[in-house]
């Protein structure tokens, strides 16, 4: 593994990591636990820890201790469950605080939300997922209400086609590569749309994907040229699919999609 490049490392199945002799097995079970807890599953007793990590629960104790005593947990007197702490927060801080696209996109995101009257975000590729980095709501009701830290799939998704138009050829042969061990359904599914969607990113400068990853949604994404601690970029809009006017969505909200990019390209200093 010693020749392999960052992005081979952090593709690696988990199989072929634990099996490296600089694996930290306690490291990685740590922060599992942490990854277990979500908006669905707030609150989570060892029990439960155990029962989805395949772990034993005194080491499942000895971890949570562990982390509430750092201050990455909360712990419940009442019920002797547990829930995220604060400390969890310094870990993604830095992360979005580098991303200043954020801070200049704003304004444009928010008046798109407006106009499309639907959710419009910034994701990053987390290994063979997508994670928001930003996202604005209009006032409006949406299916969709992704915040920071949501993640999607790469395949099923606008933006993670994007994202994925967005590596270098040598990175995406490798990133479909590991799709097609670790999702060999969807890649046999949606596997073949990759091309149609980078195809349509090459003519318009964005790509469409509806009712793909969930049947009420349509999703429209725009990868950006620039790229952030080295990690390719894009956004995207997401509104119904019921009752979906493409030309609409053609004409209007995907230019205006990738004028929004292309103005903050502009604005630091891509041309």
């Amino acid at each position: 593994m010693h020749s392999k490049t960052p992005l081979n490392y952090e593709l690696e199945s988990r199989a072929s990591l634990e099996a490296h002799p600089r694996f930290a097995s306690t490291l990685s079970n740590g922060l599992d636990v942490l990854k277990c807890f979500s908006a669905a599953e707030p609150q989570l007793g060892n029990k439960e820890i155990a029962e989805m990590l395949g772990l034993t629960r005194p080491t499942v104790s000895r971890l949570t201790f562990t982390l509430v005593g750092l201050g990455y947990l909360r712990r419940d007197e009442r019920t002797g469950k547990y829930s995220l702490g604060p400390a969890v927060l310094t870990l993604g801080y830095p992360l979005l605080v580098h991303l200043t696209l954020r801070q200049l996109a704003a304004h444009d995101m928010i008046e798109l939300a407006r106009y499309a009257k639907g959710p419009v975000s910034m994701a990053i590729r987390d290994r063979l997922q997508v994670v928001y980095v930003e996202t604005v709501h209009d006032g409006a009701s949406n299916a969709s209400r992704p915040d920071i830290g949501s993640a999607r799939p790469l395949l099923r998704t606008a933006t993670g086609r994007a994202l994925l138009y967005a590596q270098t050829p040598d990175e995406r042969e490798l990133i479909c590569g590991r799709l097609a061990e670790e999702f060999p359904e969807d890649w046999e599914r949606f596997g073949p749309s990759l091309q149609p969607a980078f195809d349509a990113i090459d003519e318009h400068g964005f790509c469409v994907v509806s009712k793909d990853w969930r049947a009420e949604l349509c999703g429209i994404a725009t990868p950006m040229r620039y790229r952030s601690n080295d990690l390719p970029l894009a956004f995207n809009v997401t509104i119904p699919a019921d009752n979906l006017d493409e030309r609409h969505v053609y004409e209007t909200l995907g230019p205006r999609l990738r004028t929004l990019v292309k103005n903050l390209e502009y604005r630091i200093g891509i041309m």
